[in-house]
C-alpha cells in the first residue's frame, strides 16, 4: 500500500518469480534438447510464447485500457494491485513494433523456404505472433472485449437477492457512528441478521480508519481505501461488490462511501446488468452535520443539493449542538432541496423516534427526487422509513464468515505522505494526509493538538480521524465540524496506530511534528 515506482515493480516480479524461473528453466531444457536438431519449430514456438507473455505482463503493469480484472480468480485478487488502468503506456508501441518486425521476418522467410516443412512451420510461427499482436491490441482498443467471455463468469454471479443501504454524508457528518448503531440495531433484532450483513466502507485516504471502528459490530467488513468508491473507482466497486456477495451471500449490504462521494455514480453501480437483478431494495440515508451545515453548504451547495435529491431519508445529526432556530433553518433548507424526502434528527447518530412529517408533494415542483429523471433511473426510494436505535451501540464479535485479511505493515518510524486523488474529492479541492503513529500518546497533549487543528493551526482541515495507543489502552480521536473529541477504543489484535486528515490545505510537516511530540514513550 502506498508503494510505487521501481519498488512496486520489484514487488510485482516477486509475486511470480518462481513461476518465471520455472519457465526459464523449461526453456533452457528445450534449447538443450533441440540444439543442432533439424527441427527447431518447437524451440521457436516456446520463444514466441515467452516473448508475448512477458510483453503482455509488462503492458498491464505499465497500464492499458482493458485489464479484464473480473476474470482473475478470487484467491489471486491481490494481483489487481499490480495492474494499472490507463489508455496506453509508452512500452506498448515498442512491444507492438518489435513483434510486427518479428512477424514480418517470419512470413518473409516462410515464403522463400525450400521445403514444405519449413514453410509450414514458419507460417505457423508467424500466425502465432500475429494472433498475439491482435490480443495485445485488445488491451487498448476502446471496445468491451471482456463481454466476449462474460459467459465464463456465470458461476460467480450472486446466488440470491440482497438489499443495499447506503449511508452518505459530508466529511464529519457522523456516518460511521450511525453505521455502528445500525449494526447494533440489527444484532439486537436477531444476531443472525448481523451475521448475514456485509459492510463496504471507504476512506478518502489510502489509510483506512472506519473499517477498524466497524469491525467489532458482528458483520463482515470490506475496506476500500484510497479513493471515492463511487467515482473513479466505480468499476472496482462493482467487481468488489459482486465478489463480496458471491463469497458471503449476504441478506444485506451496508455501504459507507467517503464524505466526498458522488452518490449518483454509486447508485449507478447498483443499476449495472450484473448486479441490478440481485438488488432487492435500495435505500440512501444521508446524514447532515447540523452544526457545520451552514458553512459547508455555503462552500459546496451543488454537492449538498445532489445528496439531498438522491436521499431516501435525511438525518440532521448532532442536533444537541445547535439551537432550535438553527435546526429549523437546516430542515427548511433540506426541505427546499427535496420536498418529498423524510427528515429525521439525531444525537450521536441515534435517530430520534419521530420523523418530521413529509408534506404533500407539489406536482408542479420540478426540484424534488420523485420527479428527478436521474433519481428515477437509479430507482431511488423516497418512502419514509425510521429506525429504532439503542442509546448505546452494542458490540458483538460473532462472525459467520472470516473477514477479509487486513494487511498491516510495521514501521519503526512514523511515516506520512500527502497526495491528491483523481476523483470527486480532487474536484472539490480536497487532499488527504495520513501517517502511522509510533509510541504511546499523552492524552492531554493529543487533545491540545486536536484543538489546534480546529483553530486552523495546520491548514484548512475539514476532517481528522485516527486511532492511537494512549495510557494503558487505545483512543479513537476525531475532528469534525470544527469540534475535537476523543473516546476509548477496544483495539483488535495487530491494530495499527494511524491518523488521516482531509482538507484543502494541510501542513503535513507540522502535523507530523505535533503528533510526534504527543508521544511519551515507545510502545512495547
Amino acid at each position: 500500500e502506498g508503494c510505487s515506482g521501481w519498488k512496486h515493480f520489484v514487488h510485482a516480479v516477486q509475486t511470480s518469480l518462481y513461476h518465471e524461473l520455472a519457465i526459464i528453466a523449461s526453456g533452457i531444457v528445450i534449447v538443450a534438447l533441440t540444439w543442432g536438431a533439424p527441427n527447431q519449430i518447437g524451440m521457436w514456438t516456446f520463444m514466441v510464447l515467452w516473448w508475448m507473455h512477458q510483453s503482455a505482463k509488462l503492458n498491464v503493469f505499465f497500464g492499458v485500457r482493458n485489464l479484464n480484472e473480473e476474470f482473475i480468480p478470487e484467491h489471486l485478487t491481490f494481483l489487481k494491485s499490480f495492474l494499472k488502468s490507463k489508455p496506453m503506456n509508452l512500452f506498448f508501441p515498442i512491444s507492438i513494433t518489435v513483434s510486427m518486425v518479428i512477424t514480418t521476418l517470419l512470413f518473409q522467410h516462410a515464403a522463400t523456404a525450400h521445403s514444405a516443412f519449413t514453410r509450414s512451420g514458419e507460417t505457423f510461427l508467424g500466425t502465432l505472433m500475429a494472433l498475439a499482436i491482435l490480443e495485445h491490441w485488445f488491451l487498448v482498443v476502446p471496445l468491451p472485449s471482456a463481454k466476449l467471455w462474460q459467459w465464463g463468469l456465470a458461476s460467480r454471479k450472486p446466488a440470491k437477492a440482497f438489499s443495499v443501504e447506503i449511508t452518505a454524508g459530508f466529511l464529519g457528518a457522523g456516518k460511521t457512528t450511525y453505521m455502528r448503531r445500525r449494526l447494533a440495531e440489527l444484532a439486537a433484532q436477531d444476531p443472525a441478521i448481523a451475521g448475514k450483513t456485509v459492510v463496504l466502507v471507504n476512506d478518502f485516504a489510502s489509510v483506512g480508519i472506519d473499517g477498524s471502528l466497524l469491525n467489532a459490530q458482528g458483520a463482515d467488513v470490506v475496506e476500500l481505501p484510497n479513493g471515492c468508491i463511487c467515482c473513479s473507482l466505480r468499476d472496482d466497486l462493482a467487481r468488489q461488490l459482486q465478489e463480496t456477495v458471491t463469497r458471503w451471500a449476504p441478506d444485506r449490504v451496508l455501504i459507507e462511501p467517503s464524505g466526498v462521494a458522488d452518490i449518483a455514480s454509486l447508485i449507478g453501480v447498483m443499476r449495472r446488468p450484473a448486479l441490478e437483478p440481485f438488488v432487492r431494495e435500495l435505500k440512501v440515508t444521508t446524514l447532515i452535520d447540523g452544526g457545520a451545515f451552514l458553512g459547508d453548504y455555503a462552500t459546496l451547495p451543488a454537492h449538498f443539493a445532489a445528496q439531498a435529491r438522491l436521499a431516501s431519508t435525511l438525518i440532521i445529526n448532532k442536533v444537541d449542538l445547535v439551537s432550535a432556530a438553527e435546526r429549523r433553518m437546516v430542515a427548511e433548507t433540506l426541505r427546499r432541496l427535496n420536498p418529498s424526502v423524510a427528515i429525521a434528527t439525531a444525537r450521536y447518530g441515534a435517530v430520534e423516534p419521530e420523523l418530521e412529517a413529509v408534506p404533500a408533494i407539489d406536482p408542479d415542483h420540478g426540484n424534488h427526487a420523485g420527479h428527478d429523471p436521474a433519481c428515477a433511473d437509479h430507482q431511488c426510494s423516497h418512502a419514509a422509513h425510521a429506525h429504532s436505535h439503542d442509546p448505546q451501540p452494542s458490540h458483538t464479535g460473532a462472525h459467520d464468515h472470516p473477514a477479509p485479511p487486513r494487511h498491516e505493515h510495521e514501521h519503526e518510524h512514523e511515516h506520512a505522505h500527502e497526495h491528491q486523488h483523481d476523483h470527486a474529492g480532487a474536484e472539490l479541492g480536497f487532499v488527504s494526509w495520513q501517517a502511522e503513529l509510533a509510541g504511546i500518546a499523552d492524552p492531554a497533549a493529543l487533545a491540545g493538538v486536536l484543538e489546534a487543528i480546529t483553530r486552523g493551526a495546520y491548514g484548512e482541515i475539514k476532517r481528522v480521524k485516527g486511532l492511537t495507543r494512549a495510557g494503558a489502552g487505545w483512543v479513537n480521536f476525531d475532528v469534525a465540524g470544527g469540534r475535537a473529541s476523543m473516546t476509548a477504543f477496544a483495539a483488535a489484535a495487530g491494530e495499527t496506530a494511524r491518523i488521516v486528515a482531509i482538507g484543502r490545505s494541510i501542513d503535513g510537516l507540522g502535523l507530523t511534528t505535533a503528533f510526534s511530540a504527543c508521544t511519551t514513550r515507545q510502545a512495547a
